[in-house]
């Protein structure tokens, strides 16, 4: 629904063009622009998706005097592109570190350190003291006021890294506070994120049926969203979980889903990496993305 919302922002956005060239209708259409991206991500459509970023920085290009601000929100969000590619956690990194640069926003400065401790605790390289560090900086208390889902993601980043030190009752304390801010805000992402990782300390303590339940409730979210991440997440554990209680026709069903949206996914990402508009990951330093414009 929000991809549609954007895109019907865009084309009123055109049609202002016709009479208003303003710098308030760059801004608002680089914004539309974003969200169509991210919606592309969480769809798994990831060469739509790095069309329309490319698409972003047209804009941002042609009309910089205006947009200079949005540089860090463009670095950010190939950040998150750069996450859900393979073997691609050291360019969303680089990206995040250069957003970093361009803002003094607490909102973004926030969100950008949050998705950074996650790629951390992916690779697993960073010193502890190093990610301890940095999780301390991005405690819910420490999140800007006000903003409920930077907070509810605050508590969801704790619970993950609590969840891989082995500290399994401080990781459902922070959990379950998480499910309950995502709830009073509709953050389904969030909601279904939790309970995943809620039925993985489940199933580590060998309580299936909770565990089962849990991966169930999450996978529901992440088909009505839909998200692809958490759909393969979701149809991978309780594919795990069926095994476990010897419930083999209901694994086998969704580790055939499982085998099914890799499919797609893989096929999208092997058009996705080979096309021009990837090496937009490149860009880091220089003031504009190498031959954006020349690629219209």
């Amino acid at each position: 629904t929000s991809g549609i919302n954007a895109e019907n922002g865009q084309h009123l956005i055109e049609k202002q063009r016709t009479y208003n060239n303003d710098s308030l209708l760059s801004s608002y259409q680089l914004i539309l622009m974003e969200q169509l991206v991210l919606g592309n991500l969480l769809k798994g459509k990831t060469s739509a998706a790095i069309k329309e970023l490319h698409k972003c920085t047209v804009v941002y290009q042609k009309h910089h005097v205006y947009l200079k601000h949005h540089r860090s929100s463009l670095h950010a969000t190939l950040g998150l592109y750069a996450m859900v590619l393979p073997d691609s956690l050291d360019n969303a990194l680089a990206q995040f570190n250069a957003a970093l640069q361009y803002t003094s926003e607490p909102e973004l400065i926030a969100f950008i350190k949050l998705n950074t401790a996650i790629v951390h605790m992916k690779q697993g390289l960073l010193p502890g003291e190093q990610l301890r560090s940095l999780l301390e900086s991005v405690e819910p208390g420490k999140m800007p006021a006000k903003c409920h889902s930077l907070k509810a993601s605050s508590y969801c980043v704790q619970g993950m890294a609590a969840l891989m030190e082995g500290r399994i009752p401080d990781a459902k304390r922070k959990l379950r506070e998480t499910v309950v801010m995502a709830n009073k805000a509709d953050l389904n992402k969030l909601t279904s994120c939790s309970f995943l990782l809620l039925s993985a300390i489940f199933l580590k303590l060998l309580n299936y049926n909770d565990a089962i339940e849990m991966a169930k409730s999450a996978h529901d979210i992440a088909n009505r969203i839909p998200d692809s991440g958490l759909q393969l997440w979701s149809c991978e554990l309780l594919g795990t979980l069926y095994t476990c209680t010897e419930q083999e026709e209901n694994a086998t069903r969704y580790r055939a889903t499982l085998t099914e949206l890799s499919k797609k996914l893989e096929e999208d990402v092997a058009v996705t990496v080979n096309s021009q508009e990837h090496g937009l990951l490149q860009w880091l330093d220089s003031e504009f993305p190498a031959s954006s414009l020349s690629m219209v």
